[in-house]
């Protein structure tokens, strides 16, 4: 959740009225931002898989945000496009600055998105299907499922129009669905898994 309040703060502070495109800004967000899905799978497999399988996935996320950084920090970006972009709609240049990453760089935020997303979303789905009174399953599913669609409407779509409400949605249920399992856990006095 702090990732997300800061790469948050970061995009409110690229609006042109503020600093607008600032390279080292953009850098910033796209490290912070990239893992963040792979991070809540990897949540997930310390929760419903046995410590060996979870530190192995550990290490591969670990591996591919290392990647993330290095080649983020390596790799130049056009600041032209950068400066450019954000000079109008934010959305629209969320989505050109991330372009204008080469796919050397984007292939890690690709793999730790899609691969997190899945573990993310099957492992709510199971626990809700084993245990159909842990409702908050559900509001982690939607959770997740939002930024994903937003995601696929900035960048499938080509529609950045509604990026940040459903990443912002997404937030508010993760963190709903975080609150109540918590609750339901202590209520019921049970396992994580």
């Amino acid at each position: 959740m702090l990732f997300y309040a800061k790469t948050a703060a970061i995009e409110f502070l690229m609006n042109p009225e503020i600093f607008g495109g600032s390279i080292i800004l953009f850098k910033i967000y796209y490290i912070l931002a990239a893992p963040l899905v792979g991070l809540l799978g990897l949540g997930v497999t310390y929760l419903l898989f046995p410590k060996k399988i979870a530190d192995l996935f550990f290490g591969f996320i670990l591996i591919l945000s290392l990647g993330l950084l290095l080649s983020s920090l390596i790799i130049p970006i056009n600041e032209n496009v950068i400066t450019q972009s954000f000079k109008g709609d934010l959305g629209k240049a969320f989505k050109d600055a991330v372009a204008a990453y080469p796919i050397t760089i984007r292939i890690f935020s690709i793999l730790l998105n899609s691969i997190g997303g899945v573990v993310l979303l099957g492992g709510a789905l199971y626990s809700y299907l084993r245990d159909r009174k842990r409702t908050y399953n559900l509001l982690l599913i939607i959770g997740g499922l939002l930024p994903m669609l937003g995601g696929a409407a900035l960048g499938v779509l080509g529609d950045p129009n509604i990026f940040f409400e459903f990443e912002l949605g997404g937030a508010v249920f993760l963190f709903l669905g975080f609150l109540y399992s918590d609750k339901y856990i202590k209520n019921n006095s049970i396992d994580r898994k």
